[in-house]
């Protein structure tokens, strides 16, 4: 009889262990992203206590010899901020998004 529910037991821990493995699969999945995102990710934590879920409205262009990005972030605590990168190598310009009365 023991070892039955030693059995069971044993199954039940190899099926747990593979659904923790699936779901840590899925979330770095998503958690992969562009290498500037990841930069992004670490500066607004670092600066703005943000954890950053994802960004929206980014774009890039050209402005000299240099690619400028600007685009927006959004935080999980419902925050969200506009960022800048004028060269690759340099920190974004990070701003919060602040509705504008006038």
């Amino acid at each position: 009889m023991l070892s039955g529910k030693l059995q069971k037991l044993a199954r039940y821990r190899t099926g747990l262990t593979t659904a923790v493995l699936i779901a840590s699969s899925v979330t770095i999945a998503v958690a992969a992203t562009e290498p500037w995102e990841q930069v992004l990710s670490q500066q607004l934590a670092a600066e703005q206590m943000c954890d950053m879920t994802g960004t929206y409205n980014v774009e890039e262009f050209p402005l000299g010899d240099n690619l400028v990005m600007v685009g927006k972030a959004r935080c999980q605590d419902g925050r969200e901020f506009d960022f800048s990168q004028q060269k690759n190598h340099m920190k974004f310009d990070i701003k919060p998004c602040e509705p504008t009365v006038c």
